[in-house]
Formats: C-alpha cells, structure tokens, sequence
C-alpha cells in the first residue's frame, strides 16, 4: 500500500538536510508517522513545500521525503500542479491523503491526481468556518485605531486577513468536494464538512500527539503556582485578548499571576525592527496589557520545541484555550495525556474534549468573567486541579493511544482502497 501525504510543515529529516531548524508545529503527524514507519506493509511518502527553486527528495530508510517549491501560500499559483505532478508521477500513490485544507498546494494535487487513485483529507481547522468569526469580537473602532504601517505596507490589517480566509474558505470548499472521504475527530468537523459535501464519507480518528507527552505527567507539587499556559496567540481567533480581560480579574486576588505565551512575541517593540514587524492585533494586545497594568505579568517565551513545550507545561498550574473556534486544540489534548487541569472557550471541537466540571471547564468564549472564575477555582482548590486532571488523563491516554490509532487508520486506508466509488 503506497501512501502519499499531502502536509503543511517540513518534516525534522527533510528539514535537517537543508540546514532549516525543526518546526514547532504538526508534532501530532510525527507521533503518526512514527508509527507507520513499524509497517513493512505501508510505504509512506510525505510532500510539502519550502522556499527553494526545485523539487528535493530525501529518505530516511522508512518515508520519502518531497520539498516542492512554495511556501505556504494563500493564493493559488498554477506553477504547484508542474511540481504536483512530478511527484505524483514518481511515487505513484494508491491514496492521496491530504491533511488540512489551509494552503493552495493542496489544491494542486487534486489537480493532477488519476482518478483511479483514491483522495482522502484530515481535517485540522475549517478556514471557511474561521472565516465568518476572525475577528473575534474586537470592536471595529479598535481595529482601526491600532492598525500599523506594517499592515498599510503589507495590506494586511484584521479586515484584510479576514477577506484573506473568506478567499482561502473558497479553495477549502473545492478541495473537500473533490474527495470522497473525509477523516476528521470532533462533531464539529463533521457538521460543517457536510454543510459543504454531504455526500462525503466521514471517519473518525483520533490523534497521536508526540511521545513524551504519554511518558510524563504533571504533579501539582512541582509547578510554579498561579501560572497559565497558551500555546498559540498571534491572531484574533485564538483569543488572547479575551485571556487578558480574564488576567486582569485574576491579578486581583494573585497580584503575581503568571501568562506564558508560546510563539512570536507579537508586542515586541524592543528596537526599530520589532516596531516596524508588528501587526495591529499585536499593538492592541500591548495596550490592553498597559491599560490593565500586566506588563509583569505577561510573557512571550518564542517558539518552543517538544522538549521546551513539556518543561513549561509541567512547571504551569492551569492550561487555558481561550480560541474563538477551534476543531481540536493539540496543546489541550497533551495537557491531557499529562494529567493538567484545563479550560476551554465553549467552541468548535473543544465540547467534545472537556466534560464540563469533570474533566475541565468551558465558558462562553467572550465571557473573561467567567474564565477568570474557573482559574480562579484551579487556583484555590488544589484537590479539585489534580482530580480533573487525572480524569482527562485516564480519558486522553485510551483517545489518543498511539497503537489503536494507528491500527484505525489502515482500517481505514483498507477501507477506502476497497471501497468502488
């Protein structure tokens, strides 16, 4: 069985042999990869795309590797199906997987691809669903007033990302109407994939988040009290601002509250650089930390590797996704497997993953009252932080075993190949 992955990150292999450092992001598909590679009866290869002029290859010994030219692009370029096409050409796949719907490369392997060769897609977000919220309640007035000249040079202010998903929302729709299977893991994925194909055939999988998120665990006398953990802010749906309403609630009563913040530090004015980089989402942040006083309180720590990620996590009291709309948060899903007390914004795929006041809180996404409140009762209630952190755990370790998933998705490889449509 010949699989083709359609991916959005550079592998660690690929990226090592072009000199780049490792992503961050998609540690959930290594964990994944990981496993197939145990397979003698599966040969996977994996495409992406990177910023150089040619088509690379590389093999580890278990996965080809495919670097095509293009990084990441929100408008579709009809160059991609020429180096499409080529890969296609030499691995012929018998199933096309594609696993998000974000980017236009993906677009061009449905371009190219036989017919005869079966096309499936992981859903991660739903860009035309992000679409429709992306400015996440933040009041026009304000949008306007911290628009910077970054975003006039780049034509990039929140009004223009969001016209930016609405476009990218249209290619998403082609993409999922010209495939015959989807794999997705939430109700939510599967509502709105079949708002716009209902005649697709959906299966559910879970995720493998990456290793040592099933080895560790959190122990409540070991972490740095009064902290909460974000893994992603830099734009509006991931609902950072709404964080530092419920922060400003919480320095109250704990004046030492600590925020980390995973990625760019998006308010980083630190020299003339910083300035001119940063966006109108970021200038809005820094003056809600200054109108709140929370310059002490708030820290950006970069992008961190799996290593660094575990570390800050089990130091942290309580992880917050505060998103807007989301499918499934990864960083919630290992905050689980390490047994951590958790709150979500009630969104998207996150009502499937907390069980309200048994495995976690949920709130109304613009409500910071009410996610101050649930930090609060973490914070004050330590009996109550360790036993809902061991429910998701105990929840979490069967959901996300390595080895049932990886055993469900060649069920369902299986089952497609079999499959006559």
């Amino acid at each position: 069985m010949k699989i083709l992955w359609i991916v959005n990150t550079i592998f660690p292999y690929p990226a090592k042999q072009i000199g780049l450092k490792e992503d961050c992001f998609g540690g959930w598909l290594n964990g994944l990869a990981d496993e197939i590679k145990k397979e003698e009866h599966i040969e996977l290869a994996i495409a992406t795309v990177y910023t150089g002029n040619e088509i690379k290859k590389f093999n580890d010994g278990k996965v080809t590797y495919y670097l095509m030219p293009g990084a990441p692009v929100f408008r579709y370029k009809k160059e991609l199906n020429v180096y499409s096409k080529k890969i296609l050409d030499d691995f012929q796949p018998d199933i096309l997987h594609i696993h998000g719907t974000e980017y236009a490369h993906a677009l061009s392997f449905l371009n190219e691809v036989e017919h005869n060769i079966k096309k499936v897609i992981s859903i991660q977000g739903l860009i035309s669903c992000i679409a429709k919220v992306y400015l996440a309640n933040i009041p026009y007035k304000e949008i306007i007033e911290n628009i910077t000249l970054r975003d006039v040079l780049k034509q990039d202010n929140l009004f223009q990302q969001r016209n930016k998903f609405i476009k990218r929302g249209r290619w998403e729709k082609e993409i999922i109407n010209r495939c015959d299977y989807i794999i997705g893991r939430t109700e939510w994925d599967y509502a709105n994939t079949k708002v716009i194909n209902e005649k697709i055939m959906y299966y559910c999988l879970y995720e493998t988040v990456r290793k040592s998120f099933y080895t560790n665990k959190w122990d409540i006398n070991d972490i740095e009290k009064y902290s909460i953990y974000l893994s992603q802010a830099g734009y509006p749906i991931k609902g950072l601002h709404i964080l530092i309403e419920a922060l400003s609630i919480i320095k109250k009563k704990y004046p030492n509250v600590k925020l980390y913040i995973s990625g760019n530090d998006i308010i980083n004015k630190s020299n003339i650089r910083c300035k001119l980089k940063r966006t109108g989402y970021g200038k809005y942040i820094d003056k809600l930390i200054e109108k709140h006083n929370l310059r002490e309180n708030v820290i950006f720590t970069g992008e961190l590797s799996e290593e660094r990620v575990l570390e800050r996590l089990l130091k942290t009291h309580v992880v917050v996704v505060p998103s807007i709309i989301e499918n499934e948060s990864n960083s919630l899903t290992e905050a689980h497997l390490l047994g951590m007390p958790t709150i979500a914004a009630f969104s998207g795929g996150m009502t499937d993953r907390i069980i309200h006041k048994e495995t976690g809180f949920l709130y109304p996404y613009t409500d910071y009252a009410m996610c101050a409140e649930y930090i609060l009762k973490y914070f004050n209630d330590d009996n109550l932080a360790i036993e809902h952190g061991n429910k998701a755990r105990k929840i979490a370790l069967d959901r996300n075993n390595p080895t049932k998933n990886k055993e469900k998705l060649f069920s369902i490889y299986k089952e497609i190949l079999k499959d006559t449509i």
